[in-house]
């Protein structure tokens, strides 16, 4: 079956990852997958490539364009596969060219549909099925009261991580992984403002600071190039923008994370504080089904940082326990069976299965 995804640009983000792994396991499922999307620097190419996708771009200032369409219809796609914003007008207009029917699946809550092309008429006109993982959000796209299917289809994280045995305790390193947001970056910014105390209880700490933002990122590189100074020592490391963070995953102590980047690394077995914009605490077998409903602290938190240097400190006291290191094991595990290559594909093919007598697509 010949699959194609959308995507507005190819750049390093929530939706490009999703294309990678769910493109990854059904390609390893015999499927046939290419990637269309503008050129927009750096981005997942090369991964896109060497999993053996085939990536339609060029720079362009439009999410669409002649080569797109030219490019997409040699292809002669089974299906399309797209996010629910701007890629979608994209995958709008290659289906009109192909008649391939269209998976919407959403990644975010169902909001910023008032803009043309990607409005809630014309998701439902032009999409076959929606998907996402998220309760709330299934709960939105079934209060849509439309007769559009709508599936829960979860991305593999068992594609490019694994579960391994945590890394010793000696120089602790602290991974803050994910984009350099405004949105995402006050608890770094907490850490980093109270550096001192983090010196004071764990002497040999690192922080290592992964993820793109523009300007932000170098404004982090001036606050760490201070504070190391400050302190003696090069103990901060902004590293910016990685296509691939396994490495930085596997070396780490514990991870500051929220979103997919909390779940990559839970499920690689290390030690997870969620937060976003607003906290959510250690990940625990016992709160990751709250977890999950706010996707790892993406969509809420307590609007302070207060627990976040108490929730440090209590997994370095506690990082050769018996019971913690079980409970991290329990949590990779819980994550394991649900966000797996397995899933993923055993869904794609039901959705296809319904697909093939869905009114939309009988003609």
């Amino acid at each position: 079956m010949n699959i194609l995804f959308c995507s507005d640009a190819l750049t390093i983000d929530g939706v490009t990852s999703c294309i990678l792994n769910t493109g990854a396991a059904l390609k390893r499922a015999g499927h046939n997958i290419a990637v269309v999307g503008r050129w927009a620097g750096k981005g997942f190419q090369k991964r896109y490539r060497d999993e053996g996708f085939k990536v339609i771009t060029c720079p362009s200032p439009s999410v669409s364009n002649i080569y797109f369409d030219i490019r997409a219809k040699l292809f002669r796609p089974d299906v399309i596969m797209t996010d629910p914003r701007r890629s979608f007008p994209l995958a709008a207009r290659i289906k009109k060219i192909t008649g391939a029917p269209v998976i919407t699946y959403f990644l975010d809550p169902v909001e910023k549909t008032d803009r043309p092309g990607r409005d809630i008429e014309s998701l439902v006109k032009y999409s076959s099925v929606f998907t996402a993982f998220e309760p709330d959000t299934l709960k939105q796209l079934h209060e849509l009261n439309t007769d559009i299917p709508v599936i829960k289809m979860t991305r593999p994280l068992d594609i490019f991580f694994e579960p391994s045995e945590l890394p010793e305790r000696k120089n602790f390193n602290i991974l803050c992984f994910g984009r350099l947001s405004r949105y995402k970056t006050p608890g770094i910014f907490h850490m980093l403002d109270n550096i001192k105390l983090i010196q004071e209880h764990i002497p040999d700490f690192k922080i290592n600071i992964v993820g793109g933002g523009g300007w932000r990122l170098y404004k982090l590189k001036i606050f760490a190039h201070k504070l190391n100074k400050s302190l003696g020592r090069k103990c901060v490391n902004i590293i910016g923008t990685q296509d691939n963070p396994k490495k930085y995953i596997e070396s780490a102590n514990v991870v500051f994370a929220s979103a997919t980047s909390a779940m990559e690394a839970a499920y690689s077995m290390r030690p997870v504080i969620a937060m976003c914009s607003g906290y959510f605490g250690q990940l625990k077998s016992e709160n990751l089904e709250d977890a999950v409903k706010c996707y790892f602290s993406e969509r809420c938190g307590k609007n302070n940082f207060d627990d976040l240097l108490p929730d440090l400190f209590r997994i370095y006291d506690n990082y050769n326990n018996a019971d913690f290191v079980n409970d991290l094991r329990e949590v990779s595990l819980k994550l394991g069976n649900e966000f797996s290559e397995r899933e993923t594909v055993k869904t794609f093919n039901e959705i296809m299965s319904g697909i093939q007598w869905h009114p939309k697509n009988s003609a």
